[in-house]
């Protein structure tokens, strides 16, 4: 609800973000990071790529993959996301108190991790 302003969803959200932190990747190296099938990465992307938040091009070392790639768009859509997720953390420091904040953040990591969930990491080229 937070992110309507922004058009994007939560999940679109989260792509944009992993796509800065790791730069250019191909699409199935992402749905590697976010654990889901090249074709529900490839439905998430879709939308992106229509509001020109992202590129899709193909890969020039292997053609039969694409590479997906932030824009200016989708780096001033992520700005205004980021300031949402700032507003949101504020939120929960004001609600929580920061001792109760620092302890809920600390817990989502570790139920993040205890289910196999990760950073996005940059994509290992010829591996």
């Amino acid at each position: 609800m937070l992110l309507r302003p922004t058009g994007i969803r939560h999940r679109q959200a989260l792509i944009l973000d992993a796509l800065s932190k790791i730069g250019p990747t191909s699409q199935r190296h992402l749905a590697k990071q976010f654990d889901v099938s090249a074709g529900s990465m490839s439905s998430m992307t879709e939308r992106l790529v229509a509001l020109g938040f992202i590129t899709q091009s193909t890969n020039p070392v292997n053609r039969r993959s694409d590479i997906l790639d932030l824009t200016p768009d989708g780096r001033a859509v992520l700005e205004k996301v980021l300031i949402v997720w700032q507003e949101a953390a504020a939120l929960i420091n004001l609600a929580l108190g920061d001792n109760q904040a620092e302890t809920l953040t600390a817990l989502s990591t570790k139920l993040r991790n205890t289910l196999g969930g990760t950073q996005p990491e940059k994509e290992q080229r010829g591996a």
